[in-house]
């Protein structure tokens, strides 16, 4: 597995890419303390008055979850109980084995932009990101 996080266009947005070889299902998590709506591959977060949009843009066909902040009954037994996270809100991706390219796109809704304001970046691979691979 390897793991990129890039700021795009003038750090307005943030690019976080994982490339996994996995040889069992996977699921990609995010926890947040926002209220999260999902729509297939998009997902919206809202806290404290500020909404950020998040798209998965790979693998295609993708698409969001949600769910709450508990572990799985999968999960191994910690040595003291977990503490309850009712305000927190799990984003999930889940994907069959195999070879995945994990792009996923948040675009905080800051004030005095519009959607043709952001960019969608190029897909890269995170052998080959350099200074001058997304502009």
């Amino acid at each position: 597995m390897k793991r990129g996080i890039r700021l795009l266009n003038g750090r307005k947005q943030v690019l976080l890419q994982d490339e996994i070889d996995a040889t069992a299902s996977v699921q990609w998590r995010m926890h947040t303390n926002a209220t999260v709506t999902t729509d297939g591959s998009s997902a919206t977060l809202e806290l404290d008055g500020q909404t950020m949009k998040v798209s998965v843009l790979s693998p295609s066909g993708a698409s969001f979850s949600k769910g709450p902040a508990v572990r799985y009954d999968s999960d191994p037994t910690p040595p003291a109980p977990d503490p309850e996270n009712p305000t927190v809100t799990v984003l999930i991706i889940d994907l069959p084995e195999g070879q995945h390219n994990i792009q996923v796109l948040f675009n905080p809704q800051w004030s005095g932009m519009s959607a043709s304001d952001f960019v969608t970046p190029s897909s890269v691979s995170l052998d080959n990101w350099s200074l001058t691979s997304h502009n």
